[in-house]
């Protein structure tokens, strides 16, 4: 008589944690972990930088992002980021290379870093500035899928 009774409490068990657990068992969405639009967001962003559309480059932030350009505190939000953006091409033509060394996807954020190769020519005449630095980006996925930056963070190695 034992051994039916530890059954039946085990099958009391098993039926009334399905119960809490919402019946049988339902498969979860698993979040696309494709890098195709995360390249493809990283390759918007370039062309508009370089055309120096600071509207278009401030499309591809969250509403809360926060840039830490490198001299330069922080900036944070997006009507910060487009007027920080604007007072750069406003002075200079740029020319940027963004090369990724690494890109990761977990879930809703993905992070990626890399080294990047800016020239930004004044507009006024003068001698172009070169800088070669590195990046780290934090993107966000927004509720229609595509990704939009969060957190950016960049250091120059050298400026000339």
């Amino acid at each position: 008589m034992p051994i039916r009774l530890n059954r039946f409490v085990l099958l009391l068990c098993s039926v009334v944690l399905a119960s809490a657990c919402g019946g049988t068992p339902q498969q979860t969405a698993t979040p696309s972990t494709d890098p195709a639009p995360v390249n493809d967001l990283r390759s918007r962003y370039q062309a508009a930088y370089n055309a120096g559309d600071a509207a278009a480059v401030t499309a591809l932030y969250t509403d809360d992002a926060t840039s830490m350009p490198d001299h330069h505190a922080p900036v944070d939000g997006k009507a910060a980021i487009q007027e920080h953006l604007q007072q750069i091409f406003a002075q200079y033509t740029p020319s940027l290379t963004i090369t990724p060394a690494d890109t990761e996807i977990s879930g809703e954020i993905a992070h990626e870093h890399g080294t990047y190769s800016m020239t930004l020519t004044p507009k006024g005449g003068g001698n172009a500035i070169t800088e070669n630095g590195k990046y780290l980006v934090v993107l966000k996925r927004q509720a229609d899928g595509s990704w939009k930056i969060h957190h950016d963070i960049d250091n120059a190695g050298s400026a000339h």
